[in-house]
């Protein structure tokens, strides 16, 4: 099976003797700090979207099955759940929309803005119970209720174990009508087809919730596509009406797929294929995301894709300068099924931009030790953000993956001074795990919170490591950064971190900052065990 690699923004997620036994010995002595911060349940209050993706095992099965979830929570701010709604697609069997209930569901915040969110409800006449862990990422600190987080679903009972990277952000409920979808949006899914991996970016032009045309580019199983979209919509669920005025939850038609979608606001729309029931349904998740501004792309940017490869799991990390048609200063990072490449330069490198689709363009460099190029096609969102995909296919060069993720302009300076404060970080991928007498390669997911300090990590975190069936919580994380000449690493100098976690092996990683607020990161070795896992950092704003 193919399995695609959870992406970024995405912004995630063993008993003990398991968990050393998959990392090795030589392991970290690292406790966890106190916490310390402004956060309480009353940070988490509103109406949430949420998405994650990443594999389930249900009872009585033998093997672990890809899984995506998009819903909504009502969070009251005093660690209740006042009700939601959810969309599963696993593999492409997809569940009908389930009832978050209120009995039974609950959340707690950590002074650190950490904490857990459990979910009940009913799903085909069987009570389930879906837990998370999960940091808060915005309220000053804690001084405000949060408009966004990350997570990782952690969930480990008699009926079922899922594991899953992602992020929740608030919803404005005056915007749940259809009419709030409106103009130019830059869309990002990804998933399976059924078993094969898929990547589609592209955008389209919106009429209050009227899809009038669009363009987009399809990486199907390694297969290139580029085109129209056709037209579509946005309407309410004939079969659910009441979640639209209560979840901002609708169904929207792209491409002549059909999504169930989830309103954020008239800037962001979350959608997860759900098919009509007539042919086989894909396993396609992301985001929609309004287009402002003059989209130019000009100075440094940082940039992050993650996916499968020919060999098995990849990610590749960098940054590039662009002015006017040119590209320079190029630094890359892969990682494919576990082996490391540096990319220091780029040669014959360039940007062009589709005067046709606004925001549409593509960047390509050459490795000087590689006999072909690196071609990435993006979509800009705004002058400073917006999504990328791999198009470097070359099966002779052992160049063919299917792989997308973020692009973000480098903006402010970064140095021990402005790299500093509460950060919550994830990671989400594969690693080689040992459990029932056999080693395999599986899901893993991370998620931690950490105070920075002269570029020093100080935090607590939770690991799921898939097939050790079990997660690893509230563990003390311990680590350092290391600037690379200025941090954007336009001077082709890395920046790297180390991550120490508690009785495990060091892991090191390659960082991009994108701000002082966020960066991207991957793993650069198999220290313990082998991994190819890709994350962010992002300040607790």
């Amino acid at each position: 099976m193919n399995k695609v690699m959870n992406r970024l923004a995405t912004g995630l997620v063993a008993a003990a003797a398991l968990w050393l036994a998959a990392c090795g010995g030589s392991g970290s002595s690292v406790q966890p700090p106190p916490p310390v911060g402004n956060f309480t349940l009353a940070s988490l209050s509103g109406t949430y979207a949420f998405m994650t993706s990443g594999e389930v095992f249900t009872a009585n099965s033998l093997t672990a099955t890809p899984m995506s979830r998009v819903g909504s929570f009502i969070a009251d701010g005093k660690g209740g759940i006042s009700g939601g709604i959810e969309d599963v697609n696993a593999d492409g069997t997809v569940s009908p929309a389930v009832v978050i209930n209120s009995t039974g569901s609950s959340y707690s915040i950590n002074q650190d803005g950490r904490g857990t969110l459990i979910l009940s409800g009913t799903s085909n006449g069987i009570p389930f119970t879906i837990n998370f862990a999960i940091v808060l990422t915005s309220g000053s600190s804690g001084t405000s209720a949060a408009t966004d987080g990350l997570m990782i679903d952690e969930t480990s009972t008699t009926n079922q174990a899922s594991t899953g990277s992602g992020n929740f952000v608030l919803q404005n409920t005056a915007l749940f009508q259809t009419s709030a979808v409106n103009g130019e949006y830059v869309f990002d899914f990804s998933g399976l087809d059924p078993n094969a991996a898929v990547s589609i970016v592209g955008e389209f032009s919106a009429t209050s919730g009227a899809i009038t045309g669009g363009f987009e580019d399809a990486n199907d199983n390694f297969a290139l596509t580029s085109g129209p979209t056709g037209t579509g919509s946005f309407i309410s669920d004939p079969s659910n009406p009441g979640s639209l005025a209560s979840s901002g939850r609708g169904l929207a038609t792209i491409a002549g797929e059909t999504y169930a979608f989830y309103i954020v606001d008239s800037n962001r729309v979350r959608l997860i294929s759900i098919g009509t029931g007539a042919t086989t349904t894909p396993m396609l998740t992301g985001d929609a995301v309004a287009q402002s501004g003059v989209l130019t792309p000009s100075g440094g940017f940082a940039f992050i894709v993650a996916g499968t490869s020919g060999n098995g799991g990849v990610t590749r990390v960098g940054r590039f300068t662009a002015n006017s048609g040119s590209v320079s200063n190029v630094l890359m990072d892969t990682n494919n099924a576990g082996i490391f490449t540096p990319t220091n330069s780029g040669q014959n490198a360039s940007i062009t931009l589709d005067s046709a689709n606004p925001g549409r363009g593509t960047v390509t460099f050459k490795d000087p030790n590689l006999s072909v190029p690196f071609t990435f096609v993006f979509y800009f969102s705004s002058p400073t953000s917006g999504v990328i995909q791999e198009q470097s296919q070359s099966a002779a060069n052992g160049l063919v993956d299917v792989a997308d993720g973020s692009i973000l302009a480098q903006t402010g300076t970064f140095s021990s001074s402005t790299i500093s404060g509460a950060y919550g970080l994830n990671w989400s991928g594969l690693s080689v795990q040992n459990g029932s007498g056999f080693a395999t390669q599986d899901e893993e997911d991370f998620l931690g919170q950490a105070s920075l300090s002269s570029l020093n990590l100080t935090g607590t975190a939770d690991i799921f490591q898939f097939t050790n069936g079990a997660p690893r919580t509230d563990f003390g994380l311990g680590g350092s950064i290391t600037l690379g000449g200025d941090g954007t690493g336009s001077s082709a100098m890395r920046n790297t971190m180390t991550i120490n976690l508690n009785g495990a092996a060091p892991i090191n990683f390659v960082v991009y900052f994108a701000s002082p607020q966020l960066a991207f990161f991957a793993n650069s070795n198999n220290s313990g065990t082998q991994r190819i896992v890709a994350g962010v950092l992002k300040a607790q704003q």
